[in-house]
């Protein structure tokens, strides 16, 4: 053999002891792997995170209508190893510390436990924010942390995984400050919550869609249909279009 081949058999044996040092102990291996080398461990609930942005659940309630009182976010948890055919319960839990919403106050009560239904991985499990006790000023937010905890179904294997954290507010993303000194101003007229709730009906009551269209007025389409939704949403209150926008519109309209 020579030292060629040699050098890149130790290199794949030290990358091999390498991989296994960073996913298992030696007795962890022994302890999970089966004899005929598939993984056997015990069944763990956790929140799957694809990004560091996923360990955040944010949530903005401010351009909601006023009839709503209360909503309910369903949190996503995935378990390891295989389904079951019968339902799989775990356990959710305030951690009070590092919350600043309270239940009772900022939130219905959790339930004893949860479950992941029969032949699933896959589960979720509801939160209901109550919404006048919830922060109005912009940029702030109420803070909930949970903590998933083990039963005699399911452990929890990943201390990492085991924590999410909510935030929701009753505010709005923009302050009218920002509003008088910006293109919102100067197409929508002045505000009011009622004209600002119209507009978002039009972009799925989504804040950052409205925003990105007024960020974007220099795409032509994107420009246009931000007129059109303004003005749409105009009309159907009732209030006047400003001379801006509509002079646009004749122009684009020609």
């Amino acid at each position: 053999m020579n030292k060629i081949q040699i050098k890149l058999l130790l290199g794949l044996a030290l990358s091999g002891l390498v991989l296994t040092s960073c996913q298992k102990t030696e007795d962890e291996s022994v302890e999970y792997i089966s004899r005929d080398g598939f993984y056997t461990a015990p069944r763990s609930v956790y929140f799957h995170f694809a990004s560091a942005d996923d360990r955040i659940i944010r949530e903005s309630y401010g351009t909601r209508p006023d009839a709503l009182t209360e909503f309910t976010v369903n949190i996503p948890v995935r378990h390891t190893g295989t389904a079951s055919s019968s339902p799989l319960a775990y356990r959710v839990r305030v951690d009070e510390a590092a919350s600043t919403a309270r239940v009772g106050q900022h939130i219905k009560a959790l339930a004893e436990q949860y479950t992941f239904a029969a032949d699933s991985l896959n589960g979720t499990f509801p939160v209901t924010f109550i919404r006048s006790a919830l922060q109005t000023e912009e940029g702030k937010a109420d803070t909930l942390v949970l903590v998933l905890e083990a039963t005699s179904d399911l452990r929890t294997a990943f201390s990492e995984l085991n924590r999410i954290t909510v935030t929701a507010s009753n505010g709005l993303m923009i302050t009218r400050d920002f509003w008088v000194n910006s293109s919102y101003q100067y197409f929508c007229g002045d505000f009011s919550l009622k004209k600002y709730r119209a507009i978002l009906a039009r972009y799925n009551q989504d804040e950052m869609a409205l925003y990105d269209a007024f960020s974007h007025i220099g795409n032509v389409e994107v420009f246009y249909q931000l007129l059109v939704n303004i003005e749409a949403a105009l009309i159907e209150i009732g209030e006047a279009i400003p001379e801006p926008t509509a002079r646009v519109l004749q122009q684009f309209r020609q």
